[in-house]
């Protein structure tokens, strides 16, 4: 689980590829998590994935809402 960046909205996972050296999948914001996944999140944390290389990124920004 990676830290996402304010105003974030591609993956940023170094690739293989030299014409394509980073991911550049879209981060969707997701909702349905397992436990352990929502307990390494954090609590109230927003979690978003790669649509490309399914990487999990939470959303650590100040400006990102609190929800209780």
């Amino acid at each position: 689980m990676k830290s996402k960046a304010p105003r974030q909205t591609v993956c940023n996972i170094p690739t293989n590829d030299p014409k394509d050296p980073y991911c550049g999948g879209k981060l969707k914001k997701i909702s349905d998590l397992d436990p352990e996944a929502k307990k390494a999140a954090g609590p109230g944390k927003d979690v978003f994935r790669c649509q490309k290389c399914k990487t999990l990124y939470v959303d650590e920004s100040p400006y990102a809402l609190a929800k209780k």
